[in-house]
Parts: structure tokens; sequence; C-alpha cells
């Protein structure tokens, strides 16, 4: 019994601690899925308006139908924005992700831009 003295405070600092790192790692997890899952949307959502017959409506939503499929409640303030001319199309994705640390609000976006696809006849070659 003499010698342990200092075994309650030492497991007064050491849960906490451990708790914490616990806590930032599984957050750093979330991050990262709700990174892949925007840039998902962000990809899928281009490919399906840089199509010859592609519009701003099908990469809108094509990317929310990723987002809707498979972040559950991950995701919040999902925002998904196209922008298009006659030669190019962006589509944006931001989010917040779902936080285990209070205070702390994580957001990710991710953007995927190409050329679309125009037909042109073989006299214009």
């Amino acid at each position: 019994m003499q010698f342990e003295r200092g075994e309650v405070t030492t497991a007064v600092l050491v849960v906490p601690v451990a708790m914490l790192l616990i806590f930032v790692v599984v957050q750093a997890a979330l991050v990262f899925h709700a990174q892949a899952l925007v840039d998902a949307a962000a990809q899928d959502g281009a490919q399906a308006g840089l199509g010859e017959s592609g519009t701003e409506a099908a990469a809108q939503s094509a990317a929310r139908s990723v987002i809707g499929t498979s972040a559950g409640n991950l995701l919040s303030d999902v925002d998904i924005s196209v922008q298009a001319n006659s030669s190019r199309l962006s589509v944006t994705v931001r989010a917040a992700v779902k936080s285990l640390i209070p205070g702390y609000r994580p957001t990710v976006s991710s953007t995927a831009a190409g050329p679309r696809e125009v037909f042109v006849p073989e006299y214009r070659r």
C-alpha cells in the first residue's frame, strides 16, 4: 500500500487524454470519408454533365444522388454548384461534416471540371 501513491492522479490525467486522442482519430476518419464522398459526388456530377446531351440539371442531380445515397447523416449544409458554358462544365460540392468534438465544425469541398463534348460536323473540322 505504501507504493501506490499517485495512481489515481495518473489515471485522472491519462484517461481524458486517451479519450481525446480517440475522438481526434475518429473525427479524422469521418473527415477523410466525407472528403471521399464529396469527391465522388463532384466527379459523378461532372461526368453526367460533360456528355453531348448532358445538362447542368443532370450534373446537379447526379451529384445530389451520390450524396443522398452514400452520406447518411454525415454531411450537412450540402451546396452543389454547377457552372457551365458551351465548352466547359465545372461541378463544386461543399459540405459540413458531423463533428464529435465540441466547437469544431470541419468542412470539405471538391471541384471536378472538364471540356464538354460537342458534335463538330466533318466539314467544320
